[in-house]
């Protein structure tokens, strides 16, 4: 930790104003990240009923944006820069968003990428009956609604908007993606699931890209969710 921290204030004084904004940026994620950890591993746990625990895990989230946004306020920009209505007729490419051999816009990418999840959780689904689902609609309410939108506030709100304006836009994408796989690591997921996770995120950032607006990927982000917890691969 310290010579993560040295090496970091190295290249903040060595850089230049926009590398320096981007050091700053991932000081400030990191510090708000340990806290999210500390708060969730010490507190949290003391919540006895399922749904508070749950709740108030995802709401810990926030501990991650408060910096973040302590930094916007600092410099004057906007906290996030997607907050708007989605150009759903805007066009993504396939495989690599911005070139490949397949065009389709924004509204029609994401129907087919929503169909493509449905399809793959739905067996798993079903093995699991109708049983499960009553068990925990509460519960996946509660995660989805919490989990979907602080993380693509995070990821592909501040961030991202943070990241494009430092670096880019393709890179900020990158960069994004590869978090938002790691963050899942600190959740107990796999090393297979959140490189799939950061696959996924590519996308996601690719699609408030392309129609910058926060709004489609949050719709992707909870029904995934949902379609997760349904299949018993959360909880």
């Amino acid at each position: 930790m310290s010579i993560w921290g040295f090496c970091a204030i190295f290249l903040f004084v060595t850089s230049d104003k926009f590398m320096r904004l981007f050091i700053l940026t991932n000081i400030l994620f990191g510090i708000g990240f340990f806290i999210y950890l500390y708060v969730t591993s010490h507190w949290i746990l003391n919540f006895q009923s399922r749904e508070s625990h749950i709740f108030f895990n995802r709401l810990s989230l926030l501990f991650i944006l408060i910096p973040l946004f302590a930094l916007s306020l600092f410099y004057k920009f906007p906290f996030v820069r997607y907050w708007e209505k989605p150009q759903w007729n805007e066009f993504i490419y396939f495989p690599f968003i911005w070139s490949g051999f397949h065009q389709t816009k924004v509204k029609f990418f994401l129907l087919i990428a929503l169909t493509i999840n449905v399809f793959t959780f739905m067996p798993f689904a079903i093995r699991n009956g109708w049983s499960l689902i009553q068990e925990v609609w509460l519960l996946t309410i509660i995660f989805s609604i919490t989990n979907a939108v602080l993380e693509e506030v995070i990821w592909r709100g501040t961030l991202l908007s943070r990241f494009s304006e430092q670096l880019g836009e393709k890179w900020a994408v990158v960069i994004t993606s590869l978090g938002f796989g790691l963050q899942h690591y600190s959740l107990g997921f796999p090393w297979g699931i959140c490189i799939a996770f950061s696959l996924g995120g590519l996308f996601y950032g690719g699609i408030t890209i392309q129609s910058r607006s926060i709004i489609p990927s949050m719709i992707w982000h909870m029904a995934l969710n949902i379609l997760m917890v349904f299949s018993g691969l959360i909880f």
